[in-house]
């Protein structure tokens, strides 16, 4: 990987600071103009809010919410380091208008109104926040990985659905900023220490998990720091059932035979059917560890000064193991075999029985399906540093801010070992969220099984972001406008992915020479695998593979890799940010409307060219016991290639609210939007899985996603803690970025290649309603609704419309009771079926239930219980049709138990 030299850094650095010293000239105006201040300012706030419990939170978290010029939405942490719910993004989906994207059973992606996550910025006070992903086969997304960040040290957390002039460009949705705690913002710091144990009921492990929070002033209350610790052990079991490369297939049918259609035959004289390329029953199981260190300091020399810095430190240890017994049609095809049986649905393949392959086929291997063992050293991390310095005079005020964010990591290595038989089998997806696969040789006959491939490949990704801004505000004294404020942002934006591949290990090469049985590296099947899942016709037992032993026989073995040209790329986004925006408002109604203009420069990079195959795999030696595979250099694919572009936006803003009476307001917005397109739709390559056969391509000439939106809400705050709103909003969106499915073959396999283009437009129209109500003290409801509908032109016929993320009912349901001694929640989520984005992929409806308590043991030390996924609800992915699944999984309940001590 090429990642942002260190000269490259200093010179974006001088970049960056050279608009700092841009502004110095308006600091100076504002001096000059001043008379000096007798106005004595006070280092703290005029009032200190002591949140202690969820009613107290919600309390505070409604009167930010009433007092914010735009729509938006707030969680405030309960006390210190005691956010509503174990991860961040869990917390969020509890607000009106938020989708939560789920990754093994844990929140991981934040949508907003009907938006993916991608199209959703996620700022740390305000600055953007770099994550990258563990898995293997994760492609970079704009949308942070609320993983690498744990609930215990956010202050709060508001959505900002109606964007203003000042705010960073980039979401489509809304804006998500966390807030971290400030060290001068309490009079009475302290120390919190707490220590929990989970319990997942599906991996049958407890974890442990520890924080400690501590708060330092000096005597003057000048100086302050916070230093906060995490750490976070969990232990993940995902059961599933799997498919993967649903196409339309052509295939020739000859009675109740069905044969995959040769290039040089006549598609007319073919029938076309959706069918699959694979699949598996697979069991993940992953040990994660997270490791957080923020560091805040706060000083104040004089009421015209004030400066802030503000780190963060969060690493994921995540490795993880994943063993597959597959079904691969896809094999079948390219190597001589047919159909002797099957079912068409709906011209879905819904029952086929697959045939062996002739041994002597062209591919040299004799199989046709795969048992396959995984093991990953895998590990992402997320740095954060600003450091913000504060000037303010009179009816001026300067704010100056400079900083960085980095997120890296993937997957260090990634085994592979697959065993393999050439044997019939049959696979039926006719019973809804199932999927039954027999094979003629047995699944639990491990002695049946022989290697047929062995790799070690690896990942890396990057995400980089040097920024600084100036933001200036002048208090105006007129009957309308009340503040002026201006500001300039330049931002350095880099990522940049690499995977290498190993090559020579199939049963041509490596494999054949160390000729393995799977009877050699048996180890005990999982207990209650899919217990809640299929029926008595599932796979639910097959022969499991000891990874352990087969580390062991892997460090024996030298293997040589190359690197994945066709995945490979780097993006540099450059953009000059200037805006300008006006405070405006009265006795009864006040406001803001501006616009800000954004200058982007773009340069991807990537190889291209005609794809080759893997290298010469006959160059196989053996030397001293070690094991060593084709030489490298033997792979070669495309050029480098550059592509550049530049774009600019305006994106003008309104927001307005009007105090219809005391306690009820009437909101209005309306503004430009913009949202970038995906990385690795940007790359100038083509990114594939060789297993699945299937990936995607990139196109560096994508426009961003630009849309006009207006917001109306109606909010009656009926007393401290009641509310009672609704909102009507509108999203029309320009152009869509659409994929085109081909065929494509790749490495020497027909594989099925998602490709990126601008398409046509849509809107995307919907109503949030909301109910915060207390029946009597210390007990009450939250209760919200989205309706969300979204609709596009049709960009292909027979293809998936759908606009992806959009959901079209969600509701949440929560209920707390609290008294001094304790307090209980319940929360309920669910949202309706909605499109993932990749191929024609549903995510179907999801509900969860979760639980907490509190218990106050004295006034110091609190008992915590928590339940996540009570309900123990399954995840179910289809595409295009039930009879097509793609994923059914099962993630366990998490129970939590600890206790609290301050200080």
């Amino acid at each position: 990987m090429r990642a942002l030299t260190p000269s490259r850094r200093y010179l974006s650095f001088a970049r960056l600071t050279f608009y700092f010293i841009l502004s110095v000239p308006f600091l100076a105006y504002a001096e000059q103009q001043t008379q000096p201040s007798r106005t004595k300012v006070s280092i703290k706030g005029l009032e200190t809010i002591e949140i202690r419990g969820f009613r107290d939170s919600a309390v505070k978290s409604l009167r930010e919410k009433r007092h914010h010029n735009g729509v938006s939405e707030v969680i405030n942490a309960e006390d210190i380091g005691q956010f509503p719910d174990k991860n961040v993004a869990e917390a969020l989906q509890r607000l009106t208008g938020i989708s939560l994207f789920r990754a093994q059973g844990e929140g991981e992606r934040i949508g907003v109104r009907g938006t993916t996550a991608e199209q959703n910025r996620t700022y740390l006070n305000g600055q953007y926040l770099a994550s990258s992903d563990w898995w293997i086969s994760s492609l970079p997304s704009r949308g942070f990985n609320f993983t690498l960040l744990p609930s215990e040290i956010v202050h709060s957390v508001s959505v900002l659905k109606t964007p203003q002039a000042k705010h960073d460009e980039g979401s489509l949705g809304g804006a998500i900023n966390i807030t971290t705690p400030s060290p001068l913002d309490n009079y009475a710091p302290r120390t919190v220490l707490a220590a929990q144990l989970q319990y997942n009921d599906l991996s049958r492990a407890f974890d442990p998990q520890f924080t400690l929070h501590s708060e330092w002033q000096n005597s003057a209350h000048t100086l302050g720091v916070i230093v906060s610790y995490t750490h976070n052990q969990r232990s993940v079991r995902r059961d599933g059932l799997e498919s993967w490369g649903w196409d339309d297939r052509h295939f020739s049918q000859q009675g109740t035979r069905l044969y995959p259609l040769l290039e040089e035959q006549n598609p007319a004289q073919s029938i076309q059917l959706w069918s699959p390329g694979g699949g598996g029953s697979a069991v993940f199981q992953q040990q994660r560890e997270l490791n957080t260190l923020m560091i805040a300091a706060q000083y104040v020399p004089n009421p015209r000064w004030r400066f802030a810095l503000t780190s963060l430190y969060s690493h994921l240890d995540a490795d993880n193991t994943n063993q597959n017994f597959l079904w691969q049609p896809s094999n079948v095809y390219a190597r001589g075999g047919h159909l002797s049986d099957y079912h068409v649905i709906d011209n879905v393949l819904a029952y086929g029985a697959y045939t062996q392959v002739p041994a002597d086929n062209p591919s040299s291997q004799p199989f046709n399906t795969a048992m396959e063992a995984i093991w990953r050293d895998s590990a992402i991390a997320t740095t954060s540093n600003t450091l913000t310095a504060t000037w303010q005079r009179g009816l001026w005020q300067a704010q100056y801010q400079l900083g960085m964010s980095r997120g890296s990591g993937g997957t260090r290595e990634d085994h592979t070992t697959q065993f393999s038989a050439n044997t019939a089998f049959r696979v039926d997806t006719r019973q809804r969220q199932n999927i039954i696969a027999e094979y003629e040789v047995a699944a639990t006959d491990a002695q049946q099984w022989l290697l047929s491939d062995i790799r070690n490949d690896a990942q890396d990704a990057e995400d980089e972001q040097w920024y600084t801004q100036i933001d200036i505000t002048r208090a105006v004294d007129h009957s309308v406008i009340n503040k002026i404020e201006l500001g300039i942002k330049a931002r350095d934006h880099q990522r940049s992915f690499t995977r290498r591949r190993s090559i020579g290990g199939d049963y041509t090469g490596l494999a054949g020479d160390l000729g393995w049985r799977l009877s050699q590296f048996s180890a005990p099947f999982p207990e209650q695998y899919i217990r809640h899942i299929g029926s008595s016709d599932t796979l639910k037992r097959y022969a499991y593979a000891d990874t352990q032993a087969l580390a062991k026989q892997y460090r024996s073995i030298d293997f040589q890799q190359y690197e994945e040209r066709p995945s490979r790329f780097e993006i540099n986004e450059r953009s000059l940010a200037g805006y300008t925006q006006l405070q405006v408002g009265a006795d009864t109604w006040q406001g803001n409307l501006g616009v800000r203009l954004v200058a982007t420069e773009q340069q991807a990079e990537a190889y291209a060219g005609p794809a080759h195959s893997g290298g010469t795999q006959s160059g196989r030696t053996h030397s001293g016991g070690t094991h060593s595979v084709a030489n490298a250099s033997t792979v070669q694919l495309g050029q480098w290639q550059q592509s550049r572009r530049r774009y600019w936006d305006f994106l003008p803003s309104l927001n307005l609210s009007s105090h219809l009476s005391d306690n009820l307001l009437l909101r209005l917005g309306a503004a430009r939007v913009m949202s970038r397109p995906q990385y690795h739709h940007l790359m100038p390559s083509t990114n594939y899985n060789v297993t699945q056969a299937q990936g995607q391509g990139g196109n560096p000439q994508l426009d961003p996603y630009r849309a006009n939106q207006f917001d109306a809400a109606l909010e009656w705050y009926f007393n401290d803690i009641g509310l009672l709103s609704g909102t009507v909003f509108m999203k029309d969106i320009a152009s869509f970025i659409e994929f085109e499915r081909r065929q494509e073959e790749h490495e020497g396999i027909l594989m099925t290649i998602d490709r990126p283009t601008n398409g046509a437009g849509g809107t995307i129209t919907g109503a949030e309603l909301a109910l915060q109500h207390e029946f009597w003290y210390g007990f009450g409801v939250l209760a919200n609704y989205t309706y969300v509908q979204g609709s596009r032109e049709a960009h292909s016929a027979g293809t998936l419309n759908a606009i992806p993320g959009t959901s079209k009912h969600s509701v949440n349901f929560s209920v707390y009771y609290q008294q001094p001694l304790f307090d209980v929640r319940l929360a309920y989520n669910y949202r309706t079926r909605y499109a993932t984005g990749v191929g024609e992929t549903f995510m179907d409806n999801y509900g969860q239930l979760d639980a907490s308590v509190r218990v106050n043991l004295t006034e110091q030390l609190q008992l915590n219980l928590d339940v996540i996924n009570l309900n123990n609800e399954i995840t179910y992915l289809y595409e295009r049709s039930h009879l097509a699944p793609t994923g059914i999984y099962e993630n366990g309940r998490r129970f939590y138990t600890g206790l609290r001590y301050t200080f």
